[in-house]
């Protein structure tokens, strides 16, 4: 099984981090506290933390993001992803770092996001759920 540990520093308030992140459409449903593809939230506490769970049809995946004030006007996002690899492709990819860098890229977007008012929103899935 594979851990993903990736945080991201936003300037905005944890308030607005958090309504950001629960309808940012670059991660999937279920990173964001919604059902997508059997995986659901098993814990949602608002603008503290989101865990799921990847169900049966993603077993062996499952995660929680993390809200943090920093200050009044900047916030903390962390988040731990564990994955586990089903089939030569996906332990290619995982071995390689392409999962990580996605991760980074999408955090990175999401930041770009919140404080620009940048396209992020817009994007499709972003991540294999």
């Amino acid at each position: 099984m594979g851990r993903i540990e990736e945080s991201v520093e936003v300037d905005a308030p944890i308030d607005a981090v958090y309504r950001e992140w629960t309808e940012y459409r670059a991660v999937p449903l279920c990173m964001r506290g919604g059902a997508e593809h059997g995986a659901a939230a098993t814990e949602v506490i608002p603008q503290d933390r989101i865990a799921w769970d990847g169900g049966p049809d993603l077993s062996g995946h499952s995660g929680v993001v993390t809200f943090h004030r920093v200050t009044d006007r900047t916030s903390r996002l962390m988040l731990q992803l564990d994955t586990e690899p089903h089939g030569l492709w996906d332990h290619l990819v995982e071995g390689l770092g392409f999962t990580d860098r996605r991760i980074i890229d999408v955090l990175a977007a999401f930041k770009e996001q919140v404080e620009h008012g940048g396209s992020g929103g817009a994007g499709g899935s972003g991540l294999a759920a």
